[in-house]
């Protein structure tokens, strides 16, 4: 059995609420926040950031609301959620987030399963899921809508909640702090300790209902050193926030910030993130793996718009200097003839890089990825243009990373090694067990959940597969529970064949099936873009629509050559043998977690029939 040890770190009495105290206290005047008012980017001080999250608690404090009462906001990421959340546990109160993805039936489990007293709603779209439920919900005393319409004009003869008493807009319960003296919610803010609730986060899981992960002040102040201590990040520095704040990855981000100091930049929308770089120039920046992704299609298709012999020139200038970085970094030497041949390709290397460079704002020291498995070859793409993409390992229940890469310590491939204060071991069965102060401490009223994975002595079981090697760091082979296991006995990784087969420019997503089968087929969806663009280039017409575009002969060739040549890299019993395109991409919340991994079993019931006829149709002896 492999073991990894990292000593602990003691978190003392501090708690969140002492780390925003002394934040405001040593920085007050420094922006804090950054958003978009009316086109123009605005700023948020420390002071400022305190004085909102204090209004937020006093009015909760009105309500009647504090310590130990739990709260749910239900909206996208925006300074609001930050005020209402440091709001929340400065009263002592707990923070239930809702993905504003879930639908009304997922949302009022939520509400129910955790007891919300209130619960913050961004707009009149997430008020429609919690309205039609508020019979199943006693305990919820107030809904409080963010942004009532799309102008702050609306009145109450023109609400639609009116006559709802339980309903109000942000701005109205705003006024509930007038006049109530700040120093009580100052007292209530010093008054938490290290073992207070700090949340609870609802797992988004591939089957059933979510569990309600239980975190603590200590857990979360336990996480902030220990990603401090390995990112080295500095108040000078920014970063630009897109992230679901509902989920674990993001909202320890969020929490760091109160140890670290940087500005936090909110994106507008997900489509502006890359424009959002080039505007506020953040230093950092955090995603999952399907934005790197999209960045390095939106490269590479660009490679493809150069007539023939350009675009054959820069692949073979990007072959060579990808293998020269594999050769730095794997310490190996680089021969005179792979050097020539970087020197003579450098023009176009540095042309994709100056181009990237200019748009992520010319300030950017790297990447963080979490939430999914990143793609090797996605890394080391990054990683040869000089932008490091740092992966972390971590699970809600251990909020967030328990492993993360880090400058001086990174190796592609891998999770890095355990984080400051985390032990890690591998099971026999191959598991790995993690153990130190970011564990949770349970699942909401589910004692019999959490003692399936939580032992006596303090080891969770993550339900991933994986590997330490002999410096130290950890690859995940797998979810335990998904490893594809073949009729032949070969355990296949599915996400990492998906990840593979993503790397081509006309798939979008996919999803491997094959257990107990002969062989693996696929469902694949396609880059709407990249594949009316080549059909556009061969004179081609290009219908529409995804649907009409999945039947079109041409697209369907164009797939199998991409999943042809992706096999090669492939072992045999990995291999895609079939697949079939689908109309239409998964969605997230249905066929997607929020994090955008496939949900396998969902998408198998789903789909049932096409991968019954795919191997149905299967010719004999093609495994």
């Amino acid at each position: 059995m492999a073991t990894q040890t990292a000593a602990p770190t003691a978190t003392g009495a501090l708690t969140l609420n002492h780390l925003f105290a002394q934040r405001v206290t040593t920085s007050g005047d420094r922006v804090a926040l950054r958003r978009k008012v009316q086109g123009t980017w605005t700023d948020i001080t420390w002071r400022g950031y305190r004085d909102a999250a204090r209004k937020v608690g006093l009015s909760l404090l009105a309500l009647g609301l504090g310590r130990g009462d739990a709260v749910a906001i239900l909206s996208e990421t925006r300074a609001e959620w930050s005020f209402c959340d440091l709001g929340i546990l400065g009263i002592g109160g707990i923070t239930v987030p809702i993905y504003h993805s879930n639908t009304a039936p997922e949302a009022a489990y939520i509400l129910q399963d955790s007891d919300a007293q209130a619960v913050f709603v961004e707009n009149l779209e997430q008020w429609d899921k919690v309205r039609g439920r508020l019979g199943d919900l006693p305990a919820l005393k107030k809904i409080i809508i963010i942004d009532p319409a799309d102008t702050p004009k609306v009145t109450a003869a023109q609400a639609p909640w009116q006559g709802d008493d339980r309903v109000t807009t942000y701005a109205d319960f705003l006024k509930l702090s007038d006049g109530h003296d700040p120093e009580r919610f100052e007292e209530a803010s010093q008054a938490a300790q290290p073992g207070d609730v700090v949340t609870f986060i609802y797992t988004s899981g591939t089957t059933g209902h979510p569990k309600g992960v239980i975190l603590t002040h200590e857990n979360a102040v336990a996480e902030c050193e220990a990603l401090w201590n390995a990112l080295e990040i500095t108040d000078d520095e920014s970063t630009l926030m897109f992230l679901p704040l509902a989920h674990v990855f993001a909202r320890v981000l969020h929490w760091m910030q109160l140890k670290a100091g940087y500005t936090v930049a909110f994106a507008e929308t997900i489509n502006k993130v890359v424009d959002n770089m080039g505007e506020v120039r953040p230093t950092f920046f955090a995603a999952v793996p399907r934005i790197y992704e999209k960045i390095h299609g939106n490269v590479m298709s660009k490679v493809e718009e150069n007539p023939a012999l350009k675009r054959r020139y820069v692949h073979w200038a990007l072959r060579n200097a990808l293998e020269k970085d594999r050769r730095q970094r794997e310490k190996l030497g680089v021969p005179l003839s792979l050097s020539i041949a970087c020197a003579l390709g450098a023009p176009a290397i540095n042309k994709i890089k100056g181009n990237l460079t200019a748009r992520l704002g010319g300030r950017l020291r790297y990447f963080i990825s979490g939430g999914a498995p990143l793609s090797a070859e996605i890394a080391a793409f990054f990683h040869m243009l000089g932008y490091p993409i740092f992966e972390g390992y971590g699970l809600t229940e251990t909020t967030a990373a328990t492993h993360v890469n880090k400058p001086g310590a990174h190796k592609i491939g891998t999770v890095g090694r355990a984080v400051k204060g985390v032990e890690c071991k591998i099971a026999q069965d191959g598991e790995i067990l993690v153990r130190g102060g970011v564990v949770m401490r349970g699942y909401h009223k589910k004692p019999e959940a959490t003692a399936e994975v939580l032992s006596q002595d303090g080891w969770f079981a993550t339900g991933d597969v994986g590997e330490v090697d002999q410096d130290g760091f950890l690859r995940i082979t797998d979810r335990k529970k998904d490893l594809i296991v073949t009729a032949a006995g070969k355990n296949v990784a599915p996400q990492n064949v998906e990840n593979h087969l993503k790397m081509d420019r006309f798939i979008s997503q996919a999803a491997l099936f094959g257990d107990k089968q002969r062989f693996c087929v696929a469902l694949v969806t396609l880059n709407i873009d990249e594949v009316k663009k080549q059909l556009q280039t061969e004179g081609a017409g290009a219908p529409e629509a995804m649907d009409e575009l999945a039947k079109h002969p041409r697209v369907r060739q164009l797939v199998e050559g991409a999943v042809a040549e992706k096999n090669r890299d492939l072992a045999s019993y990995e291999q895609v043998k079939y697949f079939e395109i689908l109309p239409k991409e998964f969605d997230v919340g249905d066929e997607l977690t929020p994090s955008l991994k496939v949900k396998r079993k969902v998408v198998a019931n789903k789909y049932k029939e096409v991968i019954d006829r795919l191997y149905a149709n299967a010719a004999p002896g093609k495994d």
